[in-house]
């Protein structure tokens, strides 16, 4: 990822979904190109490795999913939300983006946007996508991460909007 794709195109469609930290933004302008390409670089490598881990690794091996978050946060404004952004983009398989609504749905504790918050919910977003692959009969084209956080994204927006009629249709009633 470049700089450039950071700043016009990662940067403004995630405030545009969520609340605008325009504090962020000379922080995030102030990274080099160089820098930003080597831990999207980084990032990406540790994405791939993530692809054959389990997310949840609990027994002590590397934990690929949490390194490619933490490789992008060494980028000045880049936190574990901003890191999700990038890397649900790059990896669907893998990762979720951390929007408010899905901490809301699957994380029982306070909301925040610390990288343990993440692994909890993302974790709990590769759960869900495997439970629906295996409930499909792991058809090809399933579920991934970013699907199922999208998902209850959709479903949160709707009944913050008290959308009764778009509701029905989701759930067919």
């Amino acid at each position: 990822m470049t700089k450039d794709q950071l700043l016009n195109v990662i940067i403004p469609w995630k405030f545009g979904k969520g609340k605008p930290r325009n504090a962020l933004k000379p922080l995030l302008q102030s990274n080099k190109k160089e820098d930003v390409t080597r831990a999207s670089m980084l990032a990406f490598n540790f994405a791939e490795s993530s692809l054959a881990d389990n997310t949840n690794n609990e027994d002590g091996d590397v934990n690929h999913a949490q390194e490619a978050i933490k490789a992008l946060c060494q980028l000045s404004g880049v936190g574990p939300a901003t890191a999700s952004a990038v890397l649900s983009a790059y990896c669907p398989q893998s990762f979720a983006f951390m929007d408010d609504e899905v901490i809301e749905c699957l994380y029982e504790a306070k909301r925040g946007y610390t990288l343990k918050i993440y692994l909890a919910v993302n974790g709990r977003c590769v759960d869900i996508a495997e439970g629906l692959n295996g409930a499909s009969g792991g058809s090809s084209g399933g579920w991934t991460p970013a699907d199922v956080a999208k998902a209850l994204w959709t479903v949160a927006t709707m009944s913050a909007r008290n959308d009764e009629v778009g509701l029905c249709k989701v759930f067919g009633d």
